[in-house]
């Protein structure tokens, strides 16, 4: 059995574990299979630089990407992860060729997944109405939090942005800890590594969180809260 055949049958019997493709029949399984390869990424590397048109289908088994904006000064926004059991499919459903400027996609960690030919998936996608569907609805879920982040980043203060963040991500891991540097929180919120740590400071004079290397740990939900706004 070749390598690529060996990952064709891995991604058979993973195939189920994303939504995405539940409608489709068996052959366009097996097709989208034939056409899909394992990867491994360690953390740290780049994955993807360039358009987002361009962007090839990854459906992640196990760790999590960072996708972001890079501007000319060396400063980095994070648009969005994508995580265990999440597929970067807006390339792959949507006519964004016309677009510019490069998207860059980096291993936020140790990172699984099987990577499909974006060209066979845009070929299942446009017979299969019901995977289009879901596909369309998963790409303007994933573009609308893109346009909020924006419009937060626009109208809303470092100090609430912060809040919001730690509450948010504390809430996707059900507990009190946010395994989160102060760069990389900056990244995400589109700021200076300076200005979370001064925030973090504040907050932990006003006990609202317990700061050490690399970890975050909060202490008064209720306060927090408040503070973001919520």
């Amino acid at each position: 059995m070749t390598a690529q055949s060996s990952a064709g049958h891995q991604f058979r019997e993973h195939i189920n574990t994303f939504p995405l493709w539940e409608t489709l029949t068996d052959e366009e399984k097996d097709l989208l299979a034939a056409h899909t390869q394992h990867v491994r990424y360690p953390k740290g590397m780049i994955v993807h630089r360039g358009g987002l048109a361009r962007v090839a289908t990854m459906h992640i088994i196990s760790g999590s990407l960072r996708a972001y904006l890079l501007s000319e000064e060396g400063r980095e926004l994070t648009l969005y992860f994508v995580r265990t059991g999440d597929i970067t499919i807006v390339s792959s459903t949507c006519a964004l060729e016309t677009l510019t400027g490069d998207i860059y996609i980096d291993a936020n960690e140790d990172t699984a997944a099987f990577v499909s030919d974006t060209a066979v998936v845009r070929r299942i996608l446009k017979e299969n109405v019901g995977a289009h569907l879901k596909a369309y609805e998963t790409t303007v879920t994933r573009l609308s939090a893109t346009l909020w982040k924006f419009q937060q980043m626009l109208f809303t203060s470092a100090d609430r942005r912060l809040a919001k963040f730690l509450i948010d991500e504390s809430e996707r891991t059900a507990g009190d800890d946010v395994n989160f540097t102060h760069e990389q929180t900056a990244h995400y919120l589109g700021t200076a590594r300076e200005v979370v740590s001064r925030l973090i400071r504040e907050y932990g004079h006003e006990g609202l969180v317990q700061a050490s290397r690399g970890h975050i740990r909060i202490l008064d939900r209720a306060a927090l809260q408040k503070r973001a706004g919520v």
